[in-house]
């Protein structure tokens, strides 16, 4: 008969003659990685109190890791070259390849400079709404503000500003002249450092558009010229169908 018990951060597998547990890095309650942008990790997975030789296998997220074969017995190690801000947050799990049930896993946390991103020139008509969007990653967190030509400002009630998981948007209801500006999106890490993102915002005339009155009746003239085609026609349109009428009847 087996049993499963969690202890401390350990899964341990215990039968008549077996303590069996995990260890990642040397460090059984060890679940997060802390490595630097570019930087390279290794994690290594060991399986102790064992009696016999154990095939482990590892994941990445749902995805297998492919090792080989002489790398999965009792210990295996794989090695991350190079991780990038996209790996932050990913999960890696040892498992006991007989029995699934029995893993053990750890998430990668990346430290990383912000990264800021955006389109730097926008173009707009005078009284239409406009975005300014600032897409944003970092770990550790960051503080966000907007600038206006390099000054922070109290923006009037047209103006709102919204957070979002990896966005900092500034928000502009019908838009007028005054508002061209340089806007600054400003990310501050916690030691004061600050990145920053410049967003040129031109605010042009209007383009007139046709007024409704004016569609209204191009519309009506179209329908018009469609009908009077039509009756001119008549005669032809029914010579045609009575000969088709006949033909048939034959």
């Amino acid at each position: 008969m087996t049993r499963q018990t969690t202890f401390s951060g350990e899964i341990i597998i215990a039968s008549l003659y077996i303590d069996l547990s995990f260890m990642l890095n040397d460090y059984a309650g060890n679940n997060r990685f802390d490595v630097i942008v570019n930087q390279s990790k290794t994690i290594t997975c060991k399986v102790i109190n064992n009696s016999n030789a154990e095939t482990l296998i590892w994941y990445r997220g749902s995805q297998q890791v492919d090792i080989k074969a002489e790398n999965s017995v009792n210990s295996s190690t794989i090695c991350l070259p190079g991780v990038t801000p996209e790996d932050h947050g990913v999960s890696f799990t040892c498992l006991l390849k007989r029995d699934t049930t029995m893993k053990w896993s750890g998430q990668l946390n990346v430290t990383f400079e912000p990264i800021l991103s955006g389109d730097k020139q926008i173009f707009a008509e005078e009284g239409k709404n406009v975005q300014i969007i600032c897409g944003y990653k970092a770990n550790p967190p960051v503080t966000m503000s907007w600038r206006q030509n390099g000054s922070i400002v109290a923006y009037p009630s047209r103006f709102e500003q919204l957070m979002t998981s990896n966005a900092w948007t500034l928000s502009i209801t019908k838009a007028t002249k005054a508002d061209t500006a340089n806007y600054t999106c400003v990310a501050v890490t916690p030691n004061g450092t600050e990145y920053k993102l410049t967003v040129e915002l031109l605010i042009g005339d209007r383009i007139p558009g046709l007024p409704v009155e004016a569609i209204g009746g191009a519309v009506v003239v179209g329908t018009l010229i469609i009908l009077f085609g039509l009756f001119a026609r008549r005669k032809t349109i029914f010579k045609h169908c009575m000969k088709s009428r006949n033909n048939t009847a034959m």
